[in-house]
């Protein structure tokens, strides 16, 4: 069986699937399997795309549309590798990402997942320096990219993707999750992930009037963690996140609100 199942949720992302599969065919580490999930792609072309690959490397998985959670899950559950790559199909790794982090996880236990620096192409060009970490570094913000190689065992402990985030931030409260059991993320200090910048990936990050909505679910959902970090965060006078104070206020507030209305 192989170690690594690289996971590629598709919705009408047919026309970048030869750069994120051909990403993953490249990699120096070859003990690995894909996964292409079809999202209930709506696009003719996407359509004949996912019929066109004819690798014993390769499956193509078709199920109705859920979302990105959903698929990311419906991969998963029928990958056989001991460590799961996440890949959307319009991003692209370093042809040496897989080698890289499957040297971490196997040499240290509790580093639960493995990220890297990202660069961006396509409609934005930027760059981010995700911090990692443990829980602490992900209750404000999100600190790790989304296209992360863990262990399947992590997926399994907390359940999956939380398939009722919809309008993103589905992986910020997955690694909430997995850092929460004690698991840390280790980042590479390398530029090993490109993220296309796209019309759709930019419409989702123009909605962060969502944003606010997303935090209260993830505080109601996580209430007592909250709760916990809040009371030791006060205890020890470090409560205010100085490199991102608004997010910081804003997690109080409504934390305030969700802690003393009545249920």
């Amino acid at each position: 069986m192989p170690l690594v199942s690289i996971i590629i949720p598709c919705y009408n992302d047919g026309q970048y699937l030869d750069d994120s599969v051909g990403s993953a065919m490249q990699q120096t580490f070859t003990d690995f399997e894909i996964i292409i999930v079809n999202d209930g792609s709506t696009d003719e072309a996407t359509v004949r795309k996912l019929h066109s690959f004819n690798d014993p490397l390769i499956s193509v998985l078709h199920k109705t549309n859920g979302h990105l959670s959903s698929a990311r899950n419906h991969g998963i559950r029928n990958a056989k590798g001991k460590f799961i790559l996440t890949l959307d199909a319009d991003d692209k790794f370093d042809k040496t990402f897989i080698e890289k982090g499957v040297a971490i996880l196997q040499r240290d236990s509790s580093v639960g997942a493995v990220t890297c620096y990202l660069r961006s192409f396509g409609l934005k060009r930027y760059s981010w320096k995700p911090l990692g970490g443990d829980l602490k570094n992900f209750l404000y913000r999100q600190e790790s990219c989304a296209s992360a190689l863990f262990r399947k065992e992590c997926w399994d402990k907390i359940g999956g993707y939380d398939e009722k985030m919809k309008t993103g931030y589905e992986d910020w409260e997955f690694w909430l999750r997995l850092t929460s059991e004690g698991w840390k993320i280790h980042v590479l200090k390398e530029y090993l992930l490109q993220y296309r910048v796209t019309e759709k990936s930019m419409f989702l990050t123009q909605a962060e009037p969502q944003r606010e909505k997303i935090v209260e679910y993830m505080m109601e959902k996580h209430r007592q963690l909250y709760w916990d970090q809040l009371k030791d965060a006060v205890i020890k006078r470090k409560v205010i996140d100085l490199r991102n104070p608004e997010s910081t206020v804003l997690l109080l507030k409504n934390l305030y609100w969700k802690l003393t209305r009545k249920k």
